[in-house]
């Protein structure tokens, strides 16, 4: 029996008593929210209860209710807000009351091992498993990192629970020869919102730390010169070999990153985190990725971190995501082409339309690849009417030819004047999705992918919900609808 603090949404923060029991036969020991029990190599672990429990312990002096985990995760879908803004609303506005003004003040750390615990007890809950977890760790994040890491592989490609979504918006019905047929739709595209990762370009190994430069595998790199292309060994304590001009490059990188100018950029750019730098030792500059880069002599050299290079969704044109993943080191044909394969595995699963904003390369690439052929043969690659007027040549033939939304009279309804599909779903949620950049930007691997995934999940219930009000008939089709 010890004293602990209950955090509420409605009665503020008060003080509790929390009792244990222990099994005299099994050795078992019961608390308010899970089990202790040891297998059979002595390890000790944390059996969680069937349900999600009405008051959840973040820690050992730390207790929730449920109310305001809730609260905390509409907090951080709908407004963004970061797990330390919540903690100084709950402290200023719904906190203990004066009695207890000896309640210690919630903690922004407490905030994010309540919104991943309760998370993983909403998941298993729907899966009707349990949840487990080390007893004994370093640290509550540490704790429920496996946990996490095996969410995240279950939510790739077909886990989002929404996955198997339609409603009136994103399937529309059409008449030909007396016959009713039915077209399906979804969006892909990329937002550049990233996380740290080794510098070796596309390794998705995770870093050791957040503010580590390689992976463990890529770790020795960090003893080689870091111009392009130099295989020196670094002087100790730098990151350039005793070339003359790597030492210049070094020394005008370090130069410019103390002025207020390199300070304004990295805000304004979102630190892209490479530095380029011409030989005449000029101040870096950065470079559109979406476009191809100019003609240049620059040498390059990366001194910092790399970022991960976007995030990729696939939307339906009501907004509801279908799936996310995390391209590393641009958003390659391969890359959208592999995604692509991972959410739609059926024939029946994939759309009749799909619109992506690079659609006529993506056309170009599969040309000669009979199984992406095989694959696509049934869904039209569209680039939208926004991106084929601005981005598309008027000369580029093959794109009008194979990627023109207006050569499929079904994408455009005659009488009432409008798009059958709302193409720009995807770039409006990648505008909801950008708005996390200040609260992922430094997580690591794990609690990146898993934030991300929840937050979709959540804002999906938020959209079921909205079209279900709206009429749009929001539903799931049957697994044997979409089975091959």
């Amino acid at each position: 029996t010890y004293m602990a603090t209950l955090y509420t949404a409605g009665r503020g923060a008060f003080p509790i008593t929390v009792n244990s029991l222990r099994c005299p036969i099994c050795g078992s020991t019961f608390y308010p929210n899970y089990f202790v029990q040891s297998n059979s190599d002595g390890i000790e672990w944390r059996v969680y209860y069937h349900g999600v429990p009405g008051v959840l312990k973040v820690r050992v002096h730390a207790f929730f209710d449920d109310k305001l985990c809730q609260l905390f995760r509409a907090l951080t879908v709908h407004s963004q807000s970061s797990m330390a803004a919540s903690a100084r609303i709950y402290n200023t506005t719904l906190a203990s009351p004066s009695s207890h003004a000896r309640i210690p003040l919630l903690r922004s750390e407490d905030i994010t091992i309540a919104f991943n615990l309760y998370s993983l007890l909403l998941h298993h809950n729907e899966q009707h498993t349990r949840l487990r977890v080390p007893e004994s760790a370093p640290n509550e994040i540490d704790r429920l990192a496996v946990a996490m890491q095996d969410r995240n592989r279950f939510m790739a490609g077909t886990g989002q629970e929404q996955w198997a979504h339609a409603c009136d918006l994103c399937r529309k019905f059409f008449e030909r020869d007396g016959r009713e047929y039915m077209l399906s739709c979804a969006i892909t595209d990329g937002v550049s919102i990233g996380r740290p990762c080794c510098a070796v370009h596309n390794c998705a190994s995770p870093l050791p730390t957040n503010r580590a430069r390689f992976c463990s595998t890529h770790a020795p790199l960090e003893l080689i010169c870091s111009v392009e292309g130099c295989q020196r060994p670094a002087r100790e304590g730098y990151r350039t070999c005793t070339l003359p001009d790597h030492v210049k490059i070094e020394v005008n990188y370090k130069a410019v990153g103390q002025s207020f100018n390199l300070l304004k950029s990295q805000e304004e750019e979102e630190e892209e985190e490479e530095a380029e730098v011409r030989t005449d030792a000029e101040h870096a500059s950065g470079s559109n990725t979406r476009r191809p880069p100019p003609k240049s002599t620059k040498t390059k050299a990366r001194f910092a971190r790399r970022r991960t290079h976007n995030e990729q969704l696939i939307v339906r044109p009501c907004g509801v995501i279908l799936g996310r993943a995390t391209f590393y080191g641009a958003e390659a044909l391969s890359s959208v082409a592999d995604f692509l394969q991972t959410v739609f595995p059926t024939r029946q699963s994939r759309p009749d339309v799909l619109f992506f904003d690079n659609n006529c390369s993506l056309h170009r690439y599969i040309a000669d690849r009979p199984r992406l052929q095989d694959f696509f043969h049934d869904t039209a690659l569209v680039v939208d009417i926004f991106h084929f007027k601005s981005k598309h040549s008027e000369s580029d033939v093959y794109c009008s030819r194979h990627c023109n939304a207006m050569a499929y009279p079904q994408l455009f309804d005659e009488e009432n004047k409008r798009w059958t599909f709302n193409s720009s779903a995807c770039e409006q949620t990648n505008a909801w999705l950008n708005k996390f950049h200040t609260i992922i930007r430094e997580m690591l691997p794990v609690q990146y992918e898993f934030f991300l995934d929840e937050v979709i999940k959540e804002r999906n219930h938020h959209l079921v919900e909205e079209l279900r009000k709206r009429g749009h008939s929001p539903h799931l089709i049957p697994p044997s609808a979409i089975a091959d």
